[in-house]
């Protein structure tokens, strides 16, 4: 029931907010009207598919922007409840690929998000420098999720050390987030939406200013650290796939 009302008005819901984006970006639309793009669409998809979202540790996100937030990654419905549930001005760092996707790449340029492409570490650094004049200039955030696919199980996948040598290129302050939930929501390689919980909670922040790509690994080891204890504290229900 829950796929077929996601099917029914998500799809609509999905293209209206894409729309909405691209008008925004001929227009020059300011920050928080692509706010209110991204965190309407995630409120919508959240109340179609029945997601309940738990957020702790938001006294540790700055109002005025500035950060880097590097997440580990269970589902699709990891973007939406980021959207909808975190207040502040979020972009994400989105994979090469999806540039190809025909209107959904045009509102993801238009509102602001980063294209990296990963088989060009030159462009990719210059894109997250980039990146990191803007964020500094506008207040804005980005959403990085440094396994750089979704885990099926819950459980951590590596980190990929070339995500933190981009998170310091940015020079920005890096806050570590856990989140469960959203392996049970919409599993990986499996159809179907369910109702549920989600849980998000944000650690404690990691400045950036200052650091090279020769301090990757201690700032990889000290995120990884701070998401596998968050995990196992808010974990939503057993490690197990789901049945």
């Amino acid at each position: 029931m829950r796929t077929l009302l996601v099917a029914l008005f998500g799809i609509p819901s999905t293209l209206f907010f894409t729309l909405a984006a691209i008008v925004g970006g001929l227009f020059r639309a300011r920050r928080g009207y692509f706010d209110w793009v991204h965190r309407s669409w995630g409120r919508s998809m959240l109340g179609l598919a029945g997601v309940r979202v738990e957020v702790e540790g938001v006294e540790r996100l700055p109002s005025d922007g500035g950060l880097i937030l590097a997440a580990n990654h269970q589902s699709w419905f990891d973007i939406v409840t980021i959207f909808a549930s975190l207040p502040i001005s979020l972009r994400f760092v989105a994979k090469m690929e999806i540039s190809r996707i025909p209107l959904f790449a045009q509102a993801i340029r238009s509102a602001g998000h980063v294209f990296l492409d990963r088989q060009n570490r030159a462009r990719a650094i210059a894109s997250m420098r980039e990146a990191g004049v803007r964020m500094r200039e506008q207040g804005l955030s980005m959403v990085l999720f440094p396994e750089g696919t979704r885990s099926p199980d819950g459980c951590l996948l590596p980190f990929k050390k070339g995500s933190f040598v981009l998170a310091i290129e940015t020079g920005a302050t890096l806050v570590p987030v856990a989140m469960d939930g959203g392996r049970l929501i919409m599993p990986k390689g499996r159809l179907g939406i369910h109702s549920g919980t989600i849980r998000i909670r944000c650690g404690e922040p990691i400045p950036l200013a200052g650091l090279t790509k020769d301090n990757r690994d201690s700032v990889l080891e000290v995120t990884e650290t701070q998401i596998s204890g968050m995990l196992s504290e808010i974990r939503v229900s057993p490690l197990a796939p789901p049945a």
